[in-house]
């Protein structure tokens, strides 16, 4: 009986985890996870991916999202130029915890008197996702972030 249990008990597990996703090239994309809500991210790791950002798209896909991944914590200032769509900016900590939120940031109209927005307190990554994502899927200062095929 025990043994059927604890198969039962497996069995339940392994097809409750959903597969990671593959990027068309078959590497496996990564993920952040914000209470409930599994977000396949793009990465934003050198200068350069971090200064372009999501500047010049159109649009950014529903439910996904830019991770900025940063080499120390700190308050780093983020403007919109070049910018298409409204986006909210999550700031994470070095705990992976969530600092701060600047919701439904809209595109910069005049990139001569620039509007920065940053983090109330160090952080070490931020993520970008279209506007009122955050309010959407219930995501607030505080809430755990777990990384998931993210290597810093």
């Amino acid at each position: 009986m025990v043994g059927i249990v604890a198969l039962i008990i497996i069995a339940f597990f392994t097809i409750s985890k959903a597969p990671p996703q593959k990027t068309q090239h078959g590497a496996i994309t990564p993920n952040i996870q914000i209470e409930d809500t599994v977000i396949p991210v793009e990465l934003a790791k050198t200068p350069t991916e971090q200064e372009r950002g999501l500047s010049y798209r159109a649009s950014l896909d529903t439910n996904k999202g830019m991770l900025f991944v940063f080499q120390k914590p700190d308050t780093y200032r983020f403007w919109m130029p070049r910018m298409n769509f409204p986006i909210d900016i999550i700031w994470i900590d070095e705990n992976k915890r969530i600092i701060s939120i600047n919701e439904n940031v809209p595109p910069l109209e005049d990139t001569l008197k620039p509007i920065y927005y940053q983090p109330t307190q160090p952080a070490l990554y931020v993520l970008e996702v279209n506007a009122n994502f955050s309010r959407e899927h219930n995501i607030k200062t505080g809430n755990q972030v777990t990384f998931q095929n993210i290597a810093n």
